[in-house]
């Protein structure tokens, strides 16, 4: 009867005494400075990468019209900003204020005009250059050529090339104008149209059928519909895995201290049958503290999804990281041993474990790590019982083999 009793007064004594060690208050208090910081950043922009644009000659209406448009697009996943030429341009480049640069030919209509007219017999080209073969102009290439758009980046990375895509998507409907301009301008049998007739009609004709829907119907792998002006910022988006790592971390600094206590003697009073589920629980308790300050900074931080799904993640993954962190104490014995594991253990987790990027290597070796399962749980609806077959199997194979 007083057996239980006695279980939760021995732990409710170690959690006095853990509290009192200054590593674990400093891991506790990581959570809501990491939590705050990483809010804060990502408050400022939700891009996943900035870009300076500027236009070569002021006076080209089409350029300014275009950098308006881009600039104006905040909620975009590339932040352009706006230089007023090729040397405030360099300098954003240079020191790393914008990714990548691009600078406006003098004349922008000429390189949309230049596009709409080559000549192909791809049939795998885009529609507008189709056209060309209507409007046919042998010096269409050399005119590209002459009135590109120059890039400018550190590096040409697939950031860079993304970009390069992405302002191509951006440009499309001024150069879907400036191809149907020409096409008709060519074509007089269309109607007799002078030139500001003509530019008022097909503007007036693109307004009238644009579409107030996307090609897009985005929703969450749970089926939860995404509203249009959601997003997520792309700077928050590590921090649950980050606080899955320090949760981690937490664990590995706990086997150093019950090493040391170990090694000191300090529990010789327990019967020695009892000492493996001992030296468990002694683990369960820091990681305890510090997976209820994830719990809050993930409610308060934005990140929470579900109570019925975050709370029972959360449980496994401590289950996960005592029976890990068990383990490693077991195996590796010495305490500099464990000492020297943790930053490789640490790197592992952050890099091989889905909390910056998702990288399908290795899989085996990424499901050891105890973060791997948790964040695909949340983010990749596997299968709870995933993270339940890994805890029970760490944690009792971790007490069958304490021999300490």
């Amino acid at each position: 009867m007083n057996q239980p009793r006695q279980i939760f007064l021995w732990m409710y004594l170690l959690n006095k005494r853990i509290l009192k060690q200054a590593l674990f208050l400093i891991l506790i208090a990581l959570v809501p400075i990491l939590v705050f910081g990483v809010g804060q950043l990502s408050r400022e922009s939700s891009s996943l990468v900035t870009a300076a644009v500027a236009p070569r000659s002021a006076d080209d209406e089409a350029s300014q019209q275009l950098i308006r448009s881009l600039v104006d697009g905040s909620t975009s996943a590339v932040r352009y900003i706006a230089c007023k030429d090729e040397e405030e341009l360099l300098h954003a480049v240079t020191t790393g204020q914008a990714r990548i640069g691009f600078l406006l030919p003098p004349d922008l209509n000429a390189l949309f005009q230049a596009y709409g007219s080559q000549k192909t017999k791809n049939l795998s080209a885009g529609a507008l250059v189709l056209l060309g073969s209507l409007l046919g102009s042998d010096n269409a290439s050399q005119e590209m050529k002459e009135h590109a758009i120059q890039c400018f980046a550190a590096t040409n990375d697939v950031v860079s090339k993304l970009t390069r895509e992405q302002l191509f998507g951006k440009m499309y409907p001024s150069l879907e104008k400036a191809v149907l301009k020409t096409w008709l301008k060519i074509h007089p049998e269309v109607g007799s149209m002078d030139n500001a007739q003509r530019e008022q009609f097909v503007d007036e004709t693109i307004a009238a059928y644009e579409t107030d829907y996307d090609f897009f119907d985005l929703e969450y792998l749970d089926g939860t519909p995404v509203k249009e002006d959601e997003i997520d910022r792309y700077i928050a988006s590590p921090m649950r895995g980050l606080l899955a790592v320090l949760l981690t971390l937490t664990g590995f600094a706990a086997i150093l201290y019950l090493a040391q206590d170990c090694q000191e003697e300090r529990f010789v009073w327990i019967p020695a049958h009892l000492h493996p589920i001992f030296h468990y629980l002694y683990l369960l308790i820091p990681l305890i503290d510090v997976a209820l300050a994830v719990f809050v900074a993930l409610f308060l931080g934005g990140s929470f999804t579900r109570i019925s799904v975050e709370l029972p993640a959360l449980l496994l993954l401590v289950l996960q990281v005592a029976g890990f962190s068990n383990l490693l104490r077991i195996l590796l014995r010495r305490k500099d041993f464990m000492a020297s594991s943790i930053p490789i253990l640490i790197c592992a987790c952050l890099f091989l474990t889905p909390v910056f990027v998702d990288l399908s290597i290795l899989e085996p070796l990424q499901m050891l790590l105890p973060p791997y399962l948790y964040l695909k749980t949340i983010h990749g609806n596997l299968p709870i019982w995933y993270m339940a077959i890994y805890a029970a199997i760490t944690g009792i194979c971790s007490m069958l083999i304490d021999r300490t």
